[in-house]
């Protein structure tokens, strides 16, 4: 039923379509982007950056820019290493692009036939889910992003606890984006190469591109010697550096770890059709089906910094990619987004040309206002101040955090208090995905145990509370700009029957 949505889709697309190396004969004149690299550093306040560029198969641009860590010498250079999170989504496509090339797997096989184990909680998509819908983001679910990182470092226990969890949408009726489905299809993939997800995308990706420094773990990653370092950008508007996030359970969804070099191979493939050099890895037509839209979306709330309305008339997703128009004209790309790193790939297939920016400060735009700059000047575009514009993106969202802020503390209920002493709330609460909270009380206070996270609960009125993230401290400062909420709820006989926390029902377990 998708394929004639698909052909729309494509008919879309070609109605739209009507230190630096030397520079090469072409003429690619380095300056322009030297100057927004310096001007986005400048006006984010970010420690630095590294880019690459292609045109027509050849790496034009290569250069690192500012430092590894801020109030550090160690400048960041084109082979320093940086997490590039969900631009690895790509990757996990492409693996799975290779195995359908192989007849080893179709695209719309059915995951439970490759993965007995994965289940979802809506009964059609347990039974239908395929590859393609885990690929485009059409599964009915949403993040559940807590599971991986506070309570689940294993890969198999957070494809089953993702799947039990409660869909957000109808299967295949919206696109909602989520990371588990990728994680899913790196582990089938690596079953079908009888190897894991990690060790197949090192043999049949990096390896023959010659992406020597590119890993797939934290430890990995951090063992290079030129490896960048996160800094958080605080709501109190000061910059930290702080620890890699730990996500190798997440595999496919976002773990490739690789440099602006080896990113200029990466770049060279994609536009090659599936080439590297003269060597042909994947058939064109077979990679080509993970550049072509497959789920429309609505570029709205946070995705509209992203693909902003004056850049570009619709947005798709593909196979590991978005597909959308950028100022006349198809492009495939993807941004990825960790604790502290921000990473944005772009390609224009028509015009063989593509970016890769890396930078380690988040929130930041760093690098969409960039890669967008040096596309402008590449296609010979008139020149758009992205820097500003996304800097005032950036504004935006700290303002409505703050407004959202006034307007929930505009609407506490005055001098109320708990229908019960803080002792009574205490004790252990269960939900299918989410497992066990455990309610403590101490001295009057409340605090919940959950997963890695503990949160203190200040009361906001009647039964409901404040969850203030307080432990692990060097992890929670990225909370900063979020709002927990603890909700009891009473029975019939007035005791506490449940607690809604991380916007799940957890039901109190009886004594």
């Amino acid at each position: 039923m998708f394929r004639p949505i698909r052909s729309v889709l494509a008919a879309a697309v070609l109605a739209v379509l009507l230190i630096s190396p030397p520079v090469r004969a072409g003429g690619f004149d380095p300056a322009p982007v030297d100057e927004v690299v310096e001007k986005a550093l400048k006006e984010f306040n970010a420690p630095g950056a590294a880019v690459v560029v292609v045109q027509d198969g050849e790496v034009v641009y290569l250069k690192g820019f500012g430092v590894r860590k801020k109030g550090a010498a160690e400048k960041v250079t084109p082979d320093t290493v940086f997490p590039i999170a969900s631009c690895s989504k790509a990757f996990t496509a492409t693996l799975v692009a290779m195995l359908v090339d192989e007849g080893k797997l179709k695209w719309d096989d059915k995951v439970r036939d490759h993965l007995d184990s994965f289940r979802l909680a809506d009964e059609l998509a347990d039974r239908e889910v395929t590859l393609r819908d885990l690929l485009s983001h059409r599964t009915g679910m949403p993040r559940h992003d807590l599971l991986g990182f506070g309570l689940t470092a294993d890969t198999g226990d957070l494809i089953r606890r993702w799947g039990r969890g409660r869909p957000s949408t109808s299967f295949r009726s919206t696109w909602e984006y989520s990371n588990v489905p990728f994680t899913t299809a790196g582990v089938v993939a690596g079953k079908v190469t009888k190897t894991d997800w990690a060790a197949a995308t090192r043999q049949r990706i990096f390896d023959p591109l010659g992406m020597t420094a590119s890993s797939t773990t934290v430890k990995e990653g951090q063992a290079a010697a030129d490896h960048a370092t996160p800094h958080y950008y605080g709501f109190d508007r000061v910059i930290r550096p702080i620890d890699w996030d730990e996500i190798d359970h997440m595999g496919g969804a976002g773990c490739v770890n690789s440099t602006a070099r080896d990113m200029g191979e990466w770049l060279r493939f994609q536009l090659a059709g599936g080439r590297a050099g003269t060597k042909r890895l994947v058939a064109s037509k077979v990679l080509k089906e993970t550049h072509t839209p497959q789920m429309l979306l609505k570029a709205e709330g946070v995705w509209s910094i992203y693909f902003p309305a004056k850049a570009g008339a619709f947005t798709t997703y593909g196979l590991g990619w978005f597909v959308h128009d950028y100022r006349g004209h198809v492009c495939v790309s993807h941004g990825g987004t960790l604790t502290g790193f921000r990473a944005q790939c772009m390609l224009i297939p028509e015009k063989k040309t593509g970016v890769f920016v890396a930078s380690n400060l988040r929130p930041s735009l760093v690098t969409e206002a960039v890669a967008k700059t040096v596309l402008d000047y590449a296609l010979g575009l008139p020149a758009e101040d992205w820097v500003k514009a996304h800097k005032s993106s950036l504004a935006a969202l700290d303002f409505d955090v703050a407004l959202a802020r006034k307007k929930r503390e505009t609407a506490r209920k005055p001098d109320t208090k708990p229908a019960l002493e803080p002792a009574k709330y205490a004790g252990k609460y269960d939900e299918t995905a989410y497992g066990r909270a455990e309610v403590k009380e101490k001295d009057g206070t409340l605090t919940v145990h959950w997963g890695r996270y503990t949160f203190r609960l200040d009361h906001y009125h009647f039964d409901t509370f404040t969850a203030v993230p307080v432990e692990p401290k060097d992890e929670v400062v990225s909370f900063d700009r979020a709002t927990f909420e603890a909700q009891f709820r009473l029975g019939a006989d007035g005791e506490v029957e449940s607690l809604k926390f991380l916007d799940q029902e957890f039901r109190r377990v009886k004594k």
